[in-house]
């Protein structure tokens, strides 16, 4: 089943993941067929089933396309053909900046997370530091102190501290599956719906929108839905 979803991965690699996976399906009770065959599509888009970071190392159109403008009806605003944006300027300093961001990783982090998800200024270095990572992308302070307390929660006798060392969560494979789950599992809309109810009914571009926040990737996601489905007894989407 993991080789459907994730061709490119060994079956060594696998081989070593499945039982991680398999102890958090357990405790986290999914068993929907639905459900399970968006959660594993759509972790296999973000990370190729590998513990990982957010990769932020951008040529200068790439970060204005990825960050710099606003969006209309969950679609990037941006126009390579202009290098400009449909709906309005988001992040102005990646054009009058651009050399201060572009190929700079950690720069670009800290600008582009500024003053959001629980972090603080650019100055700071939040941004950078609670850059995504696991296996669908855990970003934010916010969010690594909502993992760091459920992980606690549930497992006394590992007690961890995220907020220092997030990194854990791309150097450890079993945190890196524990941190989607997690994301799944407290995973909301604005007008509250969970996404892991959402997942048990609706198709991939309605999950891939709560997931992504737009439609990144929707094609790979989708194929990769219609590569486990048949596994799963499921009908494949159009």
């Amino acid at each position: 089943m993991l080789a459907a979803v994730n061709p490119s991965g060994t079956e060594i690699h696998h081989k070593n993941i499945l039982p991680i996976l398999n102890k958090y399906t357990k405790a986290y009770k999914l068993k929907n067929k639905r459900e399970l065959a968006h959660f594993l599509s759509q972790i296999a888009h973000e990370s190729n089933l590998n513990a990982v970071e957010e990769g932020l190392y951008y040529s200068p159109m790439q970060m204005r396309a990825t960050f710099g403008c606003k969006a209309k009806n969950r679609k990037s605003g941006y126009n390579s053909l202009t290098d400009s944006c449909n709906f309005g300027v988001l992040r102005e300093k990646l054009w009058t900046n651009e050399s201060h961001y572009a190929r700079n990783a950690e720069n670009l982090g800290n600008y582009v997370y500024a003053n959001r998800l629980g972090n603080g200024s650019e100055e700071s270095g939040d941004g950078y530091k609670y850059r995504g990572r696991g296996m669908i992308q855990t970003t934010g302070k916010d969010a690594y102190r909502y993992f760091q307390n459920v992980h606690n929660r549930q497992n006394p006798d590992d007690i961890r501290d995220f907020i220092s060392h997030p990194e854990l969560l791309s150097t450890s494979l079993d945190y890196s599956v524990e941190s989607a789950f997690v994301f799944w599992f407290s995973k909301q809309t604005a007008n509250g719906l969970k996404l892991s109810d959402i997942a048990k009914t609706e198709g991939v571009v309605r999950v891939t929108e709560i997931v992504n926040g737009g439609q990144n990737g929707l094609t790979d996601r989708k194929n990769k839905y219609n590569a486990i489905a048949p596994l799963l007894n499921l009908e494949q989407e159009i």
